[in-house]
């Protein structure tokens, strides 16, 4: 278990401002092994927003192995990165995030039994666009009926020789933002209900990665019986997945095991004489030295950004992919959207693909092209919060596909 105390900030929304009332449901860390005698792989998969890169660099520092970490990107859980700047309960609070998940990646290594692997795609139906063209041309966050979707719902699972299910992953995009700023109570969001719901049929854990979601909401209005929607969304996929089990999942390869991970540069194209602290002040309609204290309190993060070769600032984002045997996972560190997880998935040289957003770190979102053009906030307002003072180059997306499949291609 990961969750933090009563009275804790629960991350996700700017307008947001007293902590925690009470626990509706557990945070927690699950992590699964892999290890065919010359490699381990492990996969962590957190019940939280999303990890700073210097949070993870603490557990990887302290495990066996490659490690990816998957955040379900609940808006109903803890601030994920704290320093000397930040309060005692704050660094508690991470140290024991630290310690607990490299706890569960030690136990997982002290668990690995022989298994045979089973894989297959289904679909669930709880996400919509959320990009929503306005009359005078703007993208407002709402609902966009006709923008694209990804339906795909991965499941995977791990049988040990007498048939007995030993773990099942599941990989969805939907974001956990079913309850609304004004819910205070923490909890795992959708994705906990579909995993209790299939741990409690299955009787193994249950893993689950969020997929590329930047602009994916769930089908639920916010307002009125959020509790009761999280419930039922979660319920919908959780028996999807089952459903697709009982279908039968088919037999892949477990090995070989292998991994690769790279550093991106993603460029930063600046605002002309505008800092991120003038851009929000304008934004907000606030005086512009009142942004960074209230960035410490809503969403402290320590930026990354870099000087790269052409002048210009960068900002590196990890790419990190497993194979394992027939399966590759293409893990990156943004809110990625919909349209280049699908294009990593139809482009990729094996034979079954998953995609998992907000693992390993977190540079933002990371928009399209076609996005880009557009604009909205996904695009102009929440690189603001990663202390970025423009928005990343609109030929980013396009780089790290091609560059995430070559990955791929190099591990197959």
């Amino acid at each position: 278990m990961i969750t933090p105390p009563r009275g804790s900030y629960l991350i996700g929304y700017a307008d947001r401002y007293l902590g925690a009332s009470r626990v509706h449901d557990d945070l927690t860390a699950t992590a699964l092994a892999l290890d065919d005698g010359s490699t381990r792989l492990t996969i962590v998969a957190l019940d939280m927003l999303c990890l700073h890169e210097d949070v993870v660099a603490r557990i990887r520092e302290r495990c066996t192995g490659e490690v990816l970490i998957a955040c379900s990107h609940t808006h109903a859980g803890p601030i994920a990165f704290a320093d000397r700047h930040s309060s005692r309960r704050r660094r508690r609070l991470i140290d024991g995030i630290v310690r607990k998940v490299v706890d569960a990646v030690a136990e997982a290594g002290r668990s690995l039994a022989p298994a045979d692997l089973r894989f297959a795609v289904s679909e669930a139906h709880i996400a919509v666009n959320r990009r929503e063209h306005q009359p005078d041309g703007t993208i407002e966050i709402g609902v966009n009926p006709d923008g694209v979707v990804d339906p795909e719902l991965g499941v995977f699972q791990l049988l040990d020789p007498g048939g007995e299910v030993r773990a099942t992953l599941v990989n969805y995009a939907c974001h956990g933002t079913t309850l609304s700023p004004k819910n205070r109570q923490i909890s795992a969001e959708w994705p906990g209900v579909m995993r209790r719901t299939v741990q409690a049929a299955t009787g193994a854990a249950c893993l689950f990665l969020q997929g590329a979601t930047a602009n994916l909401n769930p089908k639920h209005d916010w307002g009125g019986q959020e509790l009761a929607a999280m419930e039922r969304l979660g319920r919908q996929v959780g028996r999807a997945v089952l459903e697709r089990c009982e279908r039968g999942l088919a037999p892949i390869a477990a090995t070989p095991l292998a991994s690769a991970r790279q550093e991106i540069a993603l460029p930063v194209v600046e605002r002309s004489g505008e800092s991120y602290r003038e851009t929000a002040a304008r934004i907000l309609r606030v005086p512009s030295f009142v942004i960074d204290p209230f960035l410490r309190y809503a969403y402290p993060w320590r930026p990354r950004l870099r000087p790269g070769p052409d002048g210009r600032p960068e900002f590196p984002m990890e790419v990190q992919v497993f194979r394992i045997g027939d399966l590759a996972l293409v893990a990156f560190a943004a809110e990625t959207f919909t349209e280049i997880g699908q294009a990593i998935k139809r482009g990729s040289p094996a034979p079954h693909t998953l995609f998992a957003g907000y693992s390993n770190g977190c540079i933002g979102y990371l928009p399209t092209a076609e996005a880009h053009a557009e604009g909205g906030y996904e695009v102009e307002q929440a690189p603001l919060a990663y202390r970025i003072s423009g928005t990343f180059d609109p030929g980013c997306a396009a780089v790290v596909t091609e560059r995430s499949i070559q990955m791929v291609a190099s591990l197959f």
